[in-house]
């Protein structure tokens, strides 16, 4: 058996630090459309890329259909929201339409909730489409990173609405997903551009509904003004 590797330091180094945040920093020198994916595509890739290099010694227990973790506050960075936009405009119709009608029905239950509220609200992702996620591709860092060794604990803290609840999670994962976020949102203020993390649900409805949010967003446009940002 391959010994595994040691994991990371944690919290990561000043230096790594900067250097994934200079990573990030040189693919968008330019913010047009197409190195903002790149941007995003990078952060998703060097996450799993990471999480591939240091395997847990205990078996993960998420499988597919298994959706406990949707019913959880999530953010996502401008770029990712687009992306996720863009993903949204390449379905059928009907099937955006359905989405933008989960996305109204679940706006004004969410607007405004803490990440312990929305545990306590039970409410279900609306990217959710027959307990599988429609923007799985393309779906946020916080998603990516979320794993569990305790899928019961996972179905327990769902149904008893506790935010309490011990979910343990693999340490190279939210090892990962902070250090990412961190440089991810640093680079983009460093281009001075907006580096904030959205709620999810709020900040997609304001993407979708926002005629040429890219360039918009690019040009310095508040185009997600008054969305609900992670302090």
């Amino acid at each position: 058996m391959r010994p595994q590797k040691p994991l990371p330091t944690d919290p990561p180094t000043p230096g790594e630090v900067a250097r994934q945040t200079a990573r990030f920093r040189a693919l968008i020198a330019k913010p047009t459309r197409e190195r903002l994916r790149s941007l995003v595509a990078a952060c998703h890739r060097q996450l799993e890329q990471t999480v591939e290099a240091h395997p847990p010694r205990q078996t993960v227990a998420c499988r597919m259909g298994c959706d406990h973790c949707c019913h959880l506050y999530v953010s996502a960075t401008a770029p990712e929201l687009l992306a996720i936009a863009e993903h949204v405009a390449a379905w059928p119709p009907e099937r955006r339409d359905a989405l933008r009608s989960r996305l109204a029905d679940a706006l004004p239950a969410t607007r405004g909730l803490s990440p312990v509220e929305r545990v306590g609200l039970g409410l279900p992702c609306p990217m959710l489409e027959g307990g599988l996620c429609g923007i799985y591709p393309v779906r946020p860092l916080g998603c990516r990173a979320y794993a569990s060794f305790d899928a019961a604990a996972c179905e327990r803290s769902t149904r008893e609405r506790d935010a309490r609840a011990q979910i343990p999670v693999p340490k190279i994962n939210m090892r990962s997903r902070r250090l990412l976020s961190h440089c991810l949102r640093a680079a983009l203020a460093d281009r001075g551009l907006d580096g904030n993390s959205y709620e999810l649900i709020e900040g997609l409805s304001r993407v979708l509904e926002t005629p040429d949010a890219d360039a918009r967003w690019a040009a310095g446009e508040g185009v997600l003004a008054g969305v609900r940002t992670d302090s």
